[in-house]
């Protein structure tokens, strides 16, 4: 991995965007980036399964949870399979659970909080590589995010780091 620091490329970059939602870290990685896949989900994470079923070597999945209701985006089943799959990480401005399990898988995690509810598989099955905004970011398929205990931004572009 290459090092770096958010603060860093915030010094460094005057066109990314800083996520301004504050999220706290769950996964056994504190620091990690890569290239974006998202998922935009009202209450049922299927689509959240699906994606992390595919290799995500140099990839993280952003998750946008748009429902009303309480529920988690991300357990220890999601986490590890998404680690097995060699997915960087997830971050979501929802919630997971199961974070006694997480905080062991070596992967990053990024959430609002935990709540221990999981989702409603009969209310719509989500979208998968829209755009979404978390918080104030604008977050598209295929840009980049680096994200570590500072905080976390979006670039159009990888950053030579």
């Amino acid at each position: 991995m290459k090092d770096f620091t958010v603060p860093d490329i915030c010094d460094e970059n005057n066109e990314i965007q800083i996520g301004e939602l504050f999220l706290n870290s769950y996964g056994a990685i504190n620091k990690f980036y890569g290239q974006i896949h998202t998922a935009k989900c009202e209450h049922s994470n299927s689509v959240v399964k699906e994606l992390v079923q595919n290799n995500g070597e140099g990839k993280v999945l952003c998750i946008s949870h748009t429902g009303s209701e309480l529920c988690s985006m991300v357990g220890d089943q999601i986490a590890q399979t998404a680690f097995e799959n060699n997915w960087a990480g997830i971050i979501t401005n929802g919630y997971i659970r199961d974070i006694e399990v997480i905080k062991n898988i070596n992967i990053g995690i990024y959430a609002f909080n935990s709540f221990p509810k999981k989702t409603d598989k009969s209310k719509g099955i989500g979208e998968k590589d829209v755009p979404i905004k978390i918080g104030n970011a604008h977050i598209e398929p295929g840009y980049w995010i680096y994200v570590d205990t500072n905080g976390w931004v979006v670039n159009k572009e990888e950053l030579e780091l």
